[in-house]
């Protein structure tokens, strides 16, 4: 059946409105089986990421088998119909926790099979008469598996066996083709590993074959013997750099002007003098391999550059003295081309030689694994090891039912329908935890990978967002939380303000706020919006007043009243002048301003004289209106569109419908500081007594404009 179409069934379902939609309610297992009769298009989510949500990773894996980290309907419902079929009592996926032995299905092969496994699996922890197996012990690899000698996996590790030479074979295939991963978290091997690593043998013990055939005939392809391969490792590190050693000293034996910039100039050590040399320098690495000179030898113990001495000492010690050539100090440059002749023979045999990782172990134990039984013996512990695949699926079956049987009608929950969401009493499993901060609790937190590219689309939440980085001393990890602020006011809320961030597990987290989108958050905060704008706007400007005029005082005191003494007699009469001129334009323009506010004073207590004494409380109240009701209505259409769904679509979900946060669940996921009832609080006198006078000075000032209303009428 096709889930993607839009299904029309007879089942009688139960739906409640809640978040703007109409979510559907499970809570029958008559309701889990008619999952696949429900029409997509009333799952409130139609996928969400493995990763990042507040429930066992692992669940959510399980469920997931395309495994490309991400849960969609088909996989939930597979989920679904699996667990379903293998319980015989599912009425207990409601109460979640350990899984009860008796409600699993036996009644079929695969049944039986999976509570024999579970049984196995309580015996092999020591559980005496269990009636419930948990998640824990189901996932307990390490003990289940470890109990064994073979697993079933196909894997076989030392463990395995006690034979020493194949115990030995397997080390030898994970050094030269890797390992895989046994069951219980061991290194070992598989059938795969083991015919690669016979198949390479082979083929380097054919080539290496040819090579001795050649040089019987006459070649000299193995100047060391056996040890030839290791040598030549160990040339080929230092050859171009003796090369190059050889090729300066014949320039500089050419022309002795040539030998000094050869070795460099001595600023270049005054450049390095400074710099710390227990790190690897890579201008001393380019310097040559030692002091250029016109007699063109190679001292062998002394005189190395630093940076090439360890590489140049394993080739004296593997390669020269082996071969005997010249003295053991030092090296002229025909040594050094017959050096390079003994490798002749052997770089051209080995540009024939196979693309294999076995060369590592040497061509003896090669031949030596080849003529033993070795393989044969890893041949037979695989296949005693494929025998038990079978018993060992129905492990793994054991684990995946209890973990369905602990988390599957919780993720539902999160998935069909969101209903831990609306829920007062629970969260949700895409709420990380509580953000502390500006003395509110703000409980819809989500972790977020990147702030950026979440808050590009979190934006069109029309909520109040946070982001915030977490980090702690103890922990070498930081993440990043978006958290929603759905109650109080953005007055205090700014970049780089702290706060605490306490996860699910109950760690506290310090956090910074990094970044912002800011929308109406209350309409008490949209009412007094306008009024602190204009308050803002008012401390802004006598702020700018009163840094200009600080700046023209400082400007005169510095300037000096003694340069007034130097203006002449005829300037000083005519700036007195200029002087009353203005003072008398300013006396004028104040006479003017006083005429304005006097008129405008007069023409408010004409207007208030007109009106009765029961109309000046409604005058007042209109005009708070007329200032905040703007303000108040943009906030009330945006908070009321607030949406969950942006916020986890930018999370990596696809939300099928609004999922609307009320101003009721706001106040819910923002609580903010509250007194408790029975507390018991002491005021600060002297607050008091200030918070007292300024009540006294209210009352006078509005009992003055009463009265002087009422004296104008």
């Amino acid at each position: 059946m096709n889930i993607l179409k839009a299904l029309t069934g007879s089942y009688s379902w139960k739906f409640r409105r809640v978040g703007g939609i109409y979510q559907v309610q499970l809570d029958t297992v008559d309701d889990l089986r008619a999952l696949e009769e429900l029409d997509p298009k009333l799952w409130v989510a139609l996928s969400c990421p493995v990763n990042g949500l507040e429930i066992d990773a692992k669940t959510l894996q399980l469920i997931d088998y395309e495994t490309d980290g991400r849960v969609r309907i088909e996989e939930m419902l597979a989920a679904v119909r699996w667990t379903l079929e293998r319980l015989e009592k599912p009425e207990s996926l409601f109460v979640g926790g350990d899984l009860p032995l008796e409600a699993i299905k036996t009644s079929d092969p695969e049944g039986a099979a999976l509570i024999a496994s579970a049984r196995q699996i309580l015996t092999n922890l020591g559980e005496e008469d269990p009636q419930t197996i948990s998640v824990a012990a189901a996932a307990n690899t390490a003990k289940i598996y470890g109990q064994s000698r073979l697993n079933g996996d196909g894997v076989i590790s030392h463990d395995a066996t006690k034979d020493k030479a194949v115990q030995q074979l397997i080390t030898d295939i994970i050094h030269c083709v890797g390992a895989e991963k046994d069951r219980s978290g061991v290194d070992g091997i598989t059938q795969k590993k083991l015919e690669a690593f016979f198949t390479q043998a082979q083929h380097y013990e054919r080539w290496w074959t040819r090579g001795e055939i050649d040089s019987q005939a006459g070649e000299d392809i193995f100047p060391l013997g056996d040890k030839t391969p290791q040598a030549f490792e160990h040339y080929i590190k230092v050859e171009r750099k003796i090369d190059d050693f050889f090729a300066r000293c014949q320039l500089a034996a050419f022309d002795p002007r040539a030998e000094e910039p050869l070795n460099h100039d001595v600023t270049l050590y005054k450049s390095l003098a400074e710099e710390n040399f227990a790190d690897s320098q890579l201008e001393v690495e380019a310097l040559p391999l030692a002091t250029i000179t016109k007699n063109p030898e190679l001292t062998l113990e002394s005189g190395i550059n630093p940076e090439w001495k360890a590489r140049f000492d394993h080739f004296r010690r593997e390669v020269l003295a082996p071969l005997n050539i010249g003295p053991e100090k030092t090296i002229n440059l025909e040594q050094w081309q017959n050096t390079k002749n003994r490798f002749s023979g052997y770089i051209k045999w080995r540009k024939e030689k196979p693309d294999t990782g076995v060369e590592k172990i040497g061509i003896t134990q090669i031949r030596s694994i080849l003529k033993s039984d070795t393989k044969d013996k890893l041949l037979t512990l695989l296949r005693e090891d494929a025998a038990l695949a079978p018993r060992m699926k129905s492990v793994d079956a054991v684990e995946k039912l209890a973990r369905y049987h602990r988390d599957l009608v919780l993720i539902l929950k999160n998935f069909v329908n969101f209903n831990d969401f609306y829920d007062e009493s629970c969260s949700a499993i895409f709420q990380a935890g509580e953000l502390f901060l500006d003395g509110r609790e703000c409980k819809l937190c989500l972790r977020v990978d990147n702030p950026t590219k979440h808050a590009a689309l979190a934006s069109l939440s029309r909520a109040y967002v946070t982001y915030c980085q977490c980090w702690r001393k103890d922990s070498p990890k930081t993440f990043y939380i978006a958290a929603v602020f759905s109650d109080g006011d953005s007055a205090n809320l700014t970049i780089g303000r702290n706060g605490v961030f306490r996860d699910k597990a109950g760690k506290l987290w310090d956090t910074t706020v990094i970044r912002m989108i800011e929308n109406p958050i209350s309409l008490r905060e949209a009412f007094w919006m306008p009024y602190l704008r204009i308050g803002r706007y008012i401390g802004e400007q006598l702020e700018k007043w009163a840094v200009s005029r600080d700046k023209e005082i400082q400007k005169q005191m510095e300037t000096g009243i003694d340069n007034t003494a130097k203006v002449s007699s005829q300037k000083s009469e005519a700036t007195k002048s200029n002087n009353l001129g203005g003072a008398a334009g300013m006396v004028a323009a104040a006479g003017i301003a006083l005429g304005a506010v006097g008129a405008g004073i007069a023409s408010l207590f004409n207007t208030v004289k007109a009106l009765a004494w029961w109309e000046l409380p409604l005058v007042i109240t209109g005009i708070l209106l007329m200032i905040s009701l703007p303000s108040m209505i943009i906030a009330w259409l945006k908070i009321r569109k607030r949406t969950l769904a942006p916020l986890l679509d930018a999370s990596g979900w696809a939300v099928n419908g609004r999922t609307l946060i009320s101003f009721k669940l706001g106040r819910i996921l923002t609580a903010r500081a509250k007194l408790p009832s029975t507390a018991l609080c002491k005021f600060d006198e002297r607050n008091s007594n200030r918070r007292l006078i300024w009540l006294i000075t209210g009352l006078v000032i509005v009992a003055a404009a009463t009265g002087l209303a009422f004296l104008f009428l």
